[in-house]
């Protein structure tokens, strides 16, 4: 078996929520423990920093990684989705999972994983990589949960962190913020240090509760330190101040963390960690103009996105999946915009005729273009040299991930 052999047996015979949506979903952790007692239990043997939210929790992950990186440690990371390479999901300093470990992995246990999802069965394949390397620590991002997140079947962790919480897949956490905080908030471990990010009130109020029952002390990401350099993501300082504050509670809990080493590690974790895809800026290249690719996809999201960007005409190459409701999202856009309406090729995603249409209705201009590559370049061409205008793709990291492949 070749690598592109195993790639397709782990995403055309296992349920995927990102491709397939809500038949990919499981309601409770029987699967994930089912797989990881086929491979003897790995989770039982490693470390963790656990990361829920709903925005911010996958930056928060790599900046941790980066971080603990540069300060000597052999540093696993968990993430999802991935943009281009599904060995982005599992990472050891930076460096994605080689792709003759997924080959091994797959001709190793194809024949005894059962019935898993796509996200338990890799979830259980990054466990196994990182107990066989023996790594330090491993920073694990979950999934979209919390409770019944797959990654919550770990016994304990150093530290749980809970980044900002909003509106999304509310068919499966809950119609409410106080609903989705419950849900995110059952990452909470007895006597495990919690580090809360910037939040609604009623989102903290709910994991304040959890935090009671579990016995577990508090702690604020509000601070961000000197010496950090600007970036263009409008939540980089929201997300460098809860990174800045778990890592010093790692320090108080007996981790060898140098400020200096942390300074260093946040100025360029995207390079240190392997990050692509939010707040990236592609610069102009021939004749087509800049680029800003973020996967914000969600109202909190494209909200703090759009604001940072006031006072700009932009180009908007937008997707998404089919199961947005996207009318209060579409309300965000300036109507001084230019849309680029396009569909990533992916099952899931919403027809470009479908989306083009919720625009118009909100009263937005553009064009509906049959790739998100044709809608990529047609919005660079026309900012091209343009003052004050920019292209910007988001919406989907679908769409994302087809202009940095």
């Amino acid at each position: 078996m070749v690598y592109q052999e195993a790639i397709d047996v782990l995403f055309t015979k296992l349920p995927m929520f990102q491709r397939s949506g809500p038949a990919a979903y499981k309601s409770n952790l029987d699967g994930t423990k089912a797989v990881c007692k086929m491979l003897d239990n790995p989770e039982n043997d490693l470390k963790y920093v656990h990361i829920a939210g709903t925005n911010g929790k996958g930056t928060v992950a790599h900046m941790l990684s980066a971080v603990l990186q540069n300060s000597g440690y052999k540093v696993g990371l968990f993430t999802s989705p991935h943009l281009v390479d599904f060995r982005e999901r599992i990472r050891i300093n930076g460096e994605m999972i080689p792709e003759e470990e997924v080959v091994e992995f797959v001709e190793s246990f194809e024949s005894k994983w059962g019935s898993p999802s796509f996200f338990e069965l890799t979830f259980g394949m990054a466990l196994r990589y990182f107990k066989s390397q023996q790594v330090d620590i491993v920073v694990l991002e979950t999934g979209m949960g919390g409770h019944l997140d797959s990654t919550n079947v770990i016994p304990n962790a150093e530290v749980c962190v809970v980044t900002n919480i909003g509106l999304d897949h509310q068919q499966f956490l809950g119609d409410t913020i106080r609903d989705i905080a419950r849900e995110k908030a059952g990452i909470l471990k007895h006597g495990v240090p919690v580090i809360l990010g910037k939040m609604r009130a009623e989102a903290q109020s709910i994991i304040l509760e959890q935090a009671l029952k579990t016995s577990s002390e508090m702690h604020y990401g509000r601070i961000v330190p000197n010496g950090i350099h600007d970036d263009p993501s409008p939540f980089f300082k929201e997300n460098t101040a809860t990174t800045f504050e778990t890592l010093r509670v790692l320090k108080l809990h007996g981790w060898n963390i140098e400020e200096d080493d942390v300074i260093k590690a946040l100025n360029d974790y995207r390079n240190i960690s392997g990050q692509r895809g939010r707040s990236e800026i592609l610069e102009e290249s021939g004749n087509y103009g800049s680029v800003l690719l973020d996967c914000a996809h969600n109202y909190d999201g494209i909200s703090g996105l759009i604001r940072s960007l006031e006072g700009l005409k932009l180009h908007i190459v937008f997707g998404s999946v089919g199961d947005k409701d996207l009318g209060s999202i579409m309300r965000l856009f300036p109507k001084t915009s230019t849309m680029y309406w396009c569909s990533a090729d992916v099952p899931r995603s919403m027809d470009v005729k479908i989306l083009s249409e919720y625009g118009y209705r909100e009263g937005l201009k553009g064009q509906a273009y049959d790739s998100v590559q044709d809608a990529f370049v047609a919005a660079r061409i026309k900012s091209f040299k343009k003052k004050n205008e920019q292209a910007l793709i988001c919406g989907s990291i679908f769409v994302v991930g087809e202009v940095t492949s």
